[in-house]
């Protein structure tokens, strides 16, 4: 073998021998390594129309009379003032004895705040209001003993009751029209937990029912009194949220042409995903399918969720955790385990390439809570071991951000979802302390107080981090769950829903097989999408850009005899409103914006400036 011969082979091997090196300390990481990259559309920085000069806000007002002797009546007065400030409108609150502060000409709407109606002075007021072509809307079912008879009689013609009974409970709803847009046909069943309480009335035939329970109790409806109309809620505005989009229907529906701001987006989060997938045989998995757990993840479950992003149009905002273990006092030792870290790099980037994101969920699935924050029951139900105190829980979430940026070293980790949906004030400091590019919390949006769970709502937190809670949950969701949907897109115009990949395992679905979780997720997805093709995919990182608009914009309407003229400002990327409309509109009959039918008399507003017109049609 001649010198040149040797040398080449020897430079061979050393090529080799430097390229399995490279390999083994995962320096083709570095190359091509995934970064962050929103794909929301910005507006330019002078996108305010020529010659238009930007108003300074003059807001529609709304009046809010309440019964300051019930606690009820207080709560609500109180969350529709929070609504209202929500979607940039303004509003006075009056008690039911203010008769001098009763100016009704100032107001887009009346809304009545108690059930208590004989006790409100004012009553005839409101009709002439109302009669005149003013909008009133009651959201508390109608008292039928306190106050002046004559008084609540004169209430109860004008929002068109003819006799009412006793007060009751009842279960299942069934949505007749589009008073709700977009949950027309929705009905859910007596059993699925869905309740209020209600009184029970016989209405005048003028009224229209716009939704009732299963069992004909009128829940919704509108009366026409003159050149105007009452609307009613035959329920209660209770302190859970799941009933948040019947109050802002009920506000949208005050007036002629109202507009209200919307996110118009869809979230998907995977927790527990990439995480450690479990050895061996699952024994319900094995029977239905004949695959170990690992095979199961990654020739059917990835597969499937992989086909509903493309079906659906999702993005997925997978949540990275690092073992299970149940450790809360460091040193937190690296996963070794080659599998998990394989499974972060590969299902991490097939999920980066589908346009979704990676947060974080935690070192191990050990809730961030003090010890004692939650109750014996629940540390014994869950299996949970609260942490110390908040350096631990620092250090084990330095340590998980650690072996996430080892793989993604150039990939700002921005979201977090706290395990099990719990954290307290310590974890939250913890989360914001170990990971420096955080960006946005995201746990649930309501529940029950007794499983100490963190609820949010959309808000910014004071160090510029976002609240963006998820809303619904499973791969076999209720019906409750599908009317949740309806609700939250009438509210903010938000479906955010997740899943974890092992829920086949859990107690919860010992009855399912994967066949029918597979048909159950299909079927709400299908629903859903149906009722509001209009949303966005988006991730949580990107939802939180678009929570920032939302809460820093601000909006003038016009109204016009042959349209409306909306005027934005302090935005980033294009608005979305929602125009509740009798008047035809025609998609090119809008200028600075775009404009689709949603549902009957709803309209989606999207603006591509600072200025939209819209012209009638009809």
């Amino acid at each position: 073998m001649d010198k040149r011969s040797i040398f080449i082979i020897s430079a061979a091997v050393i090529a080799l021998a430097c390229f399995f090196q490279f390999s083994r300390m995962d320096g083709f990481l570095h190359f091509a390594s995934p970064k962050n990259e929103s794909t929301l559309t910005k507006i330019e920085e002078s996108a305010e129309v020529d010659g238009i000069e930007l108003p300074t806000s003059s807001r529609e007002t709304y009046l809010i009379v309440y019964d300051p002797h019930s606690v009820d009546s207080t709560f609500a007065r109180h969350r529709l003032e929070w609504l209202l400030k929500q979607i940039k409108k303004e509003s006075v609150s009056i008690t039911v004895d203010d008769m001098v502060k009763f100016v009704p000409q100032n107001y887009r709407g009346v809304l009545i705040a108690t059930g208590r109606v004989g006790l409100i002075k004012f009553i005839d007021k409101i009709n002439d209001y109302v009669e005149a072509g003013g909008s009133a809307a009651l959201f508390m079912h109608p008292d039928t003993e306190l106050g002046d008879d004559d008084t609540r009689a004169r209430a109860y013609r004008g929002l068109g009751i003819e006799s009412a009974g006793a007060e009751v409970n009842v279960w299942g709803i069934r949505v007749l029209t589009d008073f709700i847009f977009g949950g027309k046909g929705y009905d859910s069943s007596r059993s699925d937990g869905t309740w209020y309480t209600a009184t029970t009335l016989t209405l005048a035939p003028d009224a229209s029912i716009e939704m009732e329970t299963i069992d004909g109790v009128p829940l919704v409806w509108q009366h026409p009194y003159g050149a105007g109309r009452y609307m009613a809620f035959n329920g209660s505005v209770r302190d859970d949220k799941e009933n948040i989009g019947i109050l802002m229907a009920l506000i949208a529906h005050c007036g002629d042409d109202a507009i209200y701001p919307v996110l118009g987006v869809k979230l998907f989060f995977i927790d527990d995903f990439p995480a450690p997938a479990p050895e061996g045989n699952y024994e319900k998995i094995y029977d239905e399918l004949g695959l170990s757990t690992v095979d199961f993840y990654r020739t059917v479950w990835w597969p499937y969720m992989k086909d509903l992003a493309r079906r659906y149009d999702l993005k997925y905002t997978g949540l990275i955790i690092e073992t299970y273990g149940k450790q809360v006092t460091g040193p937190f030792a690296p996963s070794n385990g080659r599998q998990a870290r394989d499974n972060l790099i590969v299902y991490g980037r097939e999920l980066l390439d589908m346009g979704g994101e990676l947060g974080l969920h935690g070192y191990n699935h050990q809730p961030l809570e003090v010890d004692g924050f939650l109750t014996p029951e629940l540390y014994k139900k869950h299996d949970y071991v609260g942490w110390p105190n908040k350096g631990e829980m620092v250090a084990a979430m330095k340590e998980l951000y650690r072996y996430a940026k080892e793989s993604y070293p150039d990939y700002e980790f921005r979201s977090y979802v706290p395990p099990s949906d719990i954290l307290d004030e310590n974890g939250h400091e913890a989360v914001a302390e170990a990971v420096p590019t955080l960006k946005v919390y995201s746990s649930i949006f309501e529940g029950l107080t007794e499983d100490k769970a963190y609820y949010q709502d959309f808000v910014r937190n004071d160090d510029g981090t976002y609240e963006i809670p998820r809303i619904t949950s499973g791969y076999s969701p209720t019906r409750i769950n599908a009317w949740v949907v309806i609700s939250l897109a009438n509210y903010i115009g938000v479906f955010s829903h997740f899943v974890h990949p092992d829920e086949i395992f859990y107690e919860e679905s010992k009855d399912l097989s994967w066949g029918m979780m597979h048909d159950s997720m299909r079927a709400f997805l299908d629903e859903s999408f149906t009722r509001y093709p209009w949303y966005r995919a988006v991730t949580d990182s990107e939802c939180a850009d678009l929570l920032g608009d939302y809460l820093d914009m601000d909006y003038d309407v016009v109204r016009e005899e042959h349209g409306m003229r909306l005027t934005t400002r302090g935005n980033k990327h294009p608005l979305r409103f929602i125009l509740r409309s009798n008047h035809v509109i025609d998609e090119n009959n809008v200028v600075g914006g775009n404009i689709t039918a949603i549902a009957d008399s709803t309209y989606l507003v999207e603006t591509t400036g600072s200025e939209v017109m819209i012209r009638w049609s009809d």
